[in-house]
């Protein structure tokens, strides 16, 4: 009977108006009606084809609000009488997301059915319903923003919110807004097991479905938060809590102390609570930090907690993963700096970060990571070769059908840790966060953590040294541009362009404030952290990263003009190329006083282990120290080799930044080219020397192929002297000079070779900086001149040579305006030293200025002019000489 009505119902309607589809809706009741009896029989074939039809009317939109609830309805008694309960899913979804026809009570209706099909006996039910739920929460939502971008025109008058937080009635927002705060309200309830609001009929829900709808929702829907104060309202009042309260278990759980003896267990820690929730922090953090600030403080030293020894390994694992997810934002790291370490009264977040990863690092190597591989006793992990005996002696070595392949690790005082290839440089991917499907624990497999560790440290210093660097430039580049137009003539009014200007540097004082505290909050931890791990590196790739860590933090302390970081991270590098507790004074005295530095997380203090050194690398080299009395040999491992080529990367290509730093470098280059046996060739440049020297420097064929090369970037190092401002010539000179001081100091009063580095590369720099010759004339030629005096033959040969070589080159060179060209003066302070060599009494070193005499007036004899009488002083200081 209802369906003959509806049938003829249809007719008339399609009969009289030209828009069907618009009459149809205003009577669907109606045509509805007989499908809803339909379903009513529970027949299965009249069933599954009333709920077709339902589904097409539906997919037409021709469904009324007043229909789409009789529906619903109709859906609940059968998912009561758990009939068609597939297909009920289906027909909730194209409800839902046709059109918003559906909401209220309606929706909140439809949403438990769902959920309600979610715990079910039958498998494929339960896991379609989830992916129902999922679907329709991210429905409502995206309505919210569907509903904002339609009124985004139109400013509401914002009502004052009752401090009042169990307010049930949220008049302020609009429908959709509303429906999604009421679903959100409620999930916060269901995670906190408390009776739903809005969402009535729950039957049970548990806690990690309700996790991953909330971190889904945040984590996609973030501008609804951010946009309406009632969503912040509830970030702050419900979910933060709930966070909190629920990380407690694993706050008190410490791994190994006996839980029967006390009163009250602690409850243990549960992989899939605990994982989903920092999956929430995670989004928190990064999604809403600007609204969290105080929260966030929380979250963050829970982290760092997390990191403990006494806490369990998946544990760790899993905080190590969340913090390497904020290593790779720059920008995040940045706030944290400025509203926590920067703020008086405040954790110093962002530096217990970095200490926390750099004792956690280190913990690692002290204690053999215990509970998943108890299996195997000796923590070498190569039982994989057939005679144990033999894998034990050499850790990290598989026995691979004769040729041994040596796994990429870490070895540090006997424990052994290899490297894994967990992620691609720059992107956190997380193993153990995306767990969503264990309930157990999962055994974290050796080596894991310190790889994701070891990630964390370079992606953070990747991070923040481009981020600091590209600001810098920046600012850089502004403050010319400014500079270059307030000096143009008044042409406008000129205040506004004052006040730029001082807004400009106002801005980069505040830029730069929290440039420098990011540095001196991270670098302490991150030293401490790398040096452990260079050390500890036993591949070549993974030092490589370590070394470039170092470089870069290097390089930025120095651009900053951070002194004290600039010299430690230098240090470092310089302490990694040369053989273990090799006695060079320079390095030892600045160490000293970095060890006493203090290394806290939370306020307590770390005890730093320091490198030991007994690495297992392969000797390359073995040559004398550069000492006073002669000692045995030392070795040069492939690290130390590696090592001097960043040192030698770092001179060439930050030059302008090391400042005082030079000491530091250029001693120790001194050193490595006196082991590996470098002798000083024409021009300056060093050779490999011929093996006269005696039998004690013994270099591998792999070294002999790199020599060249060192020889090569060494000389390329002094040649791009030619492009450091003279303040950074300066400190390059003045170093070599006290190189070659103290070189001079060790060659006197015997005749053994002395060590030309020094003044072989003052000849190099002096040659290729002639353009601006008279800056540093003097204290080039006024300091050869003193090594010309010296007892030591070999040494003053030298000082000679440096010296009549760069009068030659400075009188032939094409100085602008040109010699010639009456430049007198010029031409006087370039001979002038020429003069000074006949207060010398040194018979050898009178030849050799007589040879420079000769062939000065050879070459320019004609142009020499106001010269003459210098040089007839010094053929008439021969004659009453030598009589």
């Amino acid at each position: 009977q209802a369906a003959e009505s509806g049938i003829i119902k249809v007719k008339t309607i399609a009969a009289r108006n030209s828009d069907i589809l618009a009459a149809l809706k205003e009577n669907s009741s109606e045509v509805v009606q007989p499908f809803l009896m339909g379903c009513g029989t529970k027949e299965p074939k009249i069933t599954q084809l009333c709920l077709a039809a339902i589904q097409r009317l539906m997919s037409h939109e021709v469904v009324s609000e007043a229909a789409a609830g009789n529906i619903i309805n109709m859906l609940w008694q059968l998912m009561e009488n758990s009939l068609e309960e597939l297909k009920l899913l289906q027909t909730v979804l194209v409800l839902l997301t046709t059109n918003t026809v559906v909401h209220d009570e309606a929706l909140s209706k439809a949403i438990v059915l769902c959920f309600r099909l979610h715990f079910t006996k039958d498998n494929i039910t339960n896991n379609t319903a989830a992916a129902t739920v999922r679907q329709v929460v991210t429905v409502v939502f995206e309505r919210v923003v569907a509903e904002d971008e339609r009124y985004k025109d139109t400013v509401d008058q914002p009502v004052a919110v009752q401090g009042n937080s169990n307010r049930r009635s949220v008049s302020t927002l609009k429908p959709c807004a509303k429906d999604a705060y009421m679903l959100f309200q409620d999930l916060c309830q269901l995670v906190n097991a408390d009776a739903p609001y809005w969402l009535v009929g729950m039957t049970e829900m548990t806690r990690t479905f309700g996790l991953e709808l909330l971190e889904s929702v945040l984590n996609d829907f973030p501008q609804v938060f951010l946009q309406h104060q009632e969503f912040s309202f509830l970030l702050k009042e419900r979910v933060c809590p709930l966070v909190i309260k629920l990380f407690s278990p694993n706050i008190k759980f410490r791994q190994g102390s006996s839980t029967s003896a006390s009163p009250a267990p602690v409850e243990k820690p549960y992989f899939p609570i605990c994982m989903r929730l920092l999956r929430v922090v995670s989004v928190l953090i990064k999604q809403f930090y600007s609204l969290l600030v105080t929260e966030c403080e929380i979250f963050l030293s829970l982290l760092v907690k997390f990191l403990d020894a006494d806490k369990p390994q998946w544990l760790r694992a899993v905080a190590v993963e969340s913090i390497h997810r904020l290593c790779v934002q720059p920008q995040l790291l940045r706030s944290f700096c400025q509203s926590y370490d920067m703020k008086q009264h405040s954790t110093k977040v962002f530096r217990d970060i970095v200490n926390a990863l750099g004792s956690f690092i280190q913990s690692l190597f002290l204690v053999p990571s215990t509970g998943n591989t108890s299996a195997t006793p000796n923590q070498t992990g190569s039982n994989a070769s057939g005679s144990t005996g033999s894998a034990q002696t050499n850790p990290g070595v598989l026995g691979m059908g004769g040729g041994a392949t040596v796994l990429p690790a870490f070895e540090y005082r006997g424990t052994w840790i290899p490297i894994l290839n967990v992620t691609v440089q720059g992107s956190a991917k997380a193993t153990y966060l995306e767990m969503l499907d264990k309930v157990e624990p999962p055994t974290i497999p050796e080596g894991y953590a310190m790889s994701v560790a070891f990630h964390c440290l370079l992606d953070l210093v990747r991070g923040i040294t481009t981020m600091i660097e590209g600001e810098l430039g920046e600012a850089e580049t502004v403050s010319q541009t400014t500079t270059e137009t307030t000096s143009l003539p008044a042409q406008s009014p000129e205040q506004q362009d004052l006040q730029s200007v001082s807004d400009q540097s106002e801005k980069e004082l505040v830029s730069r404030a929290v440039w420098e505290e990011m540095v001196n909050a991270c670098w302490c931890g991150l030293l401490a952290a790398l040096s452990l791990l260079l050390d500890a590196s036993t591949d070549e790739a993974a030092t490589e990263n370590i070394l470039k860590a170092e470089l870069t933090m290097a390089a930025l302390c120095g651009r900053l003009g951070l002194v004290t970081s600039r010299d430690a991270f230098i240090t470092a590098i310089c302490k990694g190329s040369l053989p273990p507790h090799y006695a060079l004074t320079v390095l030892n005295s600045t160490t000293a006083a970095l060890s006493s530095k203090s290394y806290s997380i939370q306020g307590q203090n770390v005890q730093m282990i320091s490198p030991s050194s007994e690495s297992h690398q392969q000797v390359v080299a073995v040559g004398q120290p550069l000492a006073l009395q002669p000692q045995g040999t030392v070795m040069l491992t492939s690290k130390n080799i590696q090592c001097m080529r960043t040192l030698l990367n770092l001179a060439h290509c930050h030059g302008a930044v090391l400042g005082t730093s030079w000491q530091l470098v250029l001693a120790t280059l001194q050193h490595l080219v006196w082991i590996l046996g470098l002798k000083p060739g024409v021009g300056g440049a060093l050779k490999p020397g011929r093996a006269v020297e005696g039998p004690s420097t013994v270099l591998t064929t792999a070294v002999m192929t790199d020599l060249p090369v060192i020889s090569n970037i060494l000389s390329r190092l002094f040649e791009s002297s030619q492009y450091l401002d003279d303040v950074s010539l300066h400190h390059l000179i003045n170093a070599l000079c006290s190189l070659s001081l103290e070189a001079m100091d060790m060659a006197y009063g015997n005749n053994k070779e002395p060590s030309l580095f020094a003044v072989a590369k003052l000849l190099e720099t002096g040659l290729v900086n002639m353009h601006r010759i008279e800056i540093l004339w003097r204290p080039l030629t006024g300091h050869l001149l003193e090594v010309c005096q010296h007892p030591n033959s070999r040494m003053r040969e030298w000082g000679a040579e440096a010296l009549t070589s760069l009068i030659k080159a400075g009188l032939t060179f094409s100085h602008d305006p040109p010699l010639s060209q009456n430049q007198v003066k010029l031409q006087l302070l370039l001979l002038n030293p020429l003069k000074e060599l006949s207060n010398i009494s040194h018979p050898d070193i009178r030849i050799k200025q007589l040879e420079c005499v000769l062939q000065i007036l050879q070459s320019q004899g004609d142009s020499l002019g106001p010269g003459w009488p210098l040089v007839l002083g010094v053929m008439g200081a021969i004659r009453n000489d030598q009589g």
